[in-house]
């Protein structure tokens, strides 16, 4: 069977754009056509920048992923409109092709524990590691995850070299201490792979510290809706475990704003060196929901709260940013269905950005 699929192609030549831009496309497909054929049917109609191999990856509707995924796939995961850009916006030069130079300096960093021929295996497999990561949108510098994957490959080759490589991928500025989860952000990813970094970070010493979570399972029961919100615009956090609170949402009847980063992870373990890179995070998220005119988010427990609101101030402050966005539990929000009106049994009379709605 023949489909359509409505296309958003992302277009930039660094040598006289200013700005990038997106096309527009009505592409056919059918049951086992891959991503690869789509850029090469566009690029019949009209010429753009991209690698007609196997090897090559983009980004489509924020989801990291290689050409060789099935279109269907996709559609199934996101929706018939496909917004394509390359995996590395920061670094395009001509529309879907990226400057790798950074990613390609970092393996080279290894030189002293693998071969030549080790090197361009790493190149040729872990890219995705490196530009997908959260972690590399916020600090340019991180040695990425691709370089704590060649890390695990070492020690498990040579353990004698474990206490040299440990000190290399630890470092307070741009270590492992910044690892965020791709679980969400690569299409079919390779759960293994983030098993190894946590297996590193098992091996560093341990070290006591109140920082968020590094997950949050909260249970919320079935709200028997008495109070609804019909014209309100709300946004949830749902984290890596997608906690997801939009079905409440939705049926509250209010306008569910469907945020990109509502998945990501909080990088826990950067609280050990860093006092704001989760803040950055977190700004990020709260960003995206003013931006999208939310009027409050609900997040998933305690712990969340305690960062969204809590530190809302110190987050302003790391994003350069007034935000002033007021922030709720799942467990908040179902009372609110339930009816409950009274701000200090809802415990918002402790919240640091008033809620303004009740």
């Amino acid at each position: 069977m023949i489909k359509e699929l409505q296309v958003e192609l992302f277009r930039f030549d660094s040598k006289v754009d200013y700005l990038p831009y997106y096309k527009t496309y009505t592409i056919e497909y059918k049951q086992r056509d891959t991503v690869l054929s789509l850029l090469n049917k566009i690029n019949s109609i009209d010429k753009f920048g991209f690698e007609a191999t196997v090897d090559f990856n983009i980004k489509i509707n924020n989801l990291y992923m290689n050409v060789n995924e099935l279109i269907v796939n996709i559609v199934d995961a996101t929706s018939n409109e496909f917004k394509i850009e390359p995996i590395s916006i920061y670094r395009a030069t001509q529309d879907l092709i990226i400057d790798k130079k950074d990613f390609l300096e970092k393996i080279v960093t290894f030189k002293e524990y693998i071969t030549p021929m080790d090197m361009d295996e790493y190149a040729k497999n872990y890219e995705l590691d490196y530009y997908a990561s959260n972690t590399y949108d916020i600090n340019r510098d991180y040695i990425g995850d691709h370089s704590l994957l060649i890390a695990s490959d070492v020690i498990e080759q040579n353990p004698k070299l474990k206490e040299d490589v440990l000190k290399f991928i630890s470092n307070v500025d741009n270590g492992i201490w910044y690892h965020t989860s791709l679980q969400n952000r690569v299409f079919n990813y390779d759960t293994s792979k983030e098993h190894k970094i946590k297996s590193l970070l098992s091996m560093l010493p341990k070290v006591t510290y109140s920082g968020i979570s590094a997950s949050t399972n909260i249970k919320t029961h079935h709200a028997d809706i008495s109070q609804f919100f019909e014209g309100f615009n709300i946004a949830s956090f749902d984290g890596l475990n997608k906690n997801s609170s939009s079905s409440m949402i939705k049926e509250s009847k209010a306008n569910y704003v469907d945020i990109s980063l509502k998945y990501e992870d909080l990088a826990p373990y950067s609280t050990l060196v860093s006092k704001n890179f989760s803040l950055k995070i977190a700004g990020n998220i709260l960003i995206q929901a003013k931006d999208e005119n939310a009027d409050f988010i609900v997040v998933r427990g305690k712990s969340d709260v305690m960062l969204f609101d809590g530190e809302q101030k110190r987050i302003e402050k790391a994003v350069g940013r007034e935000i002033n966005l007021p922030v709720i539990s799942q467990e908040q929000f179902v009372k609110l269905l339930e009816g409950e009106k009274n701000s200090s049994l809802l415990g918002f009379d402790k919240h640091k950005v008033k809620i303004s709605f009740l």
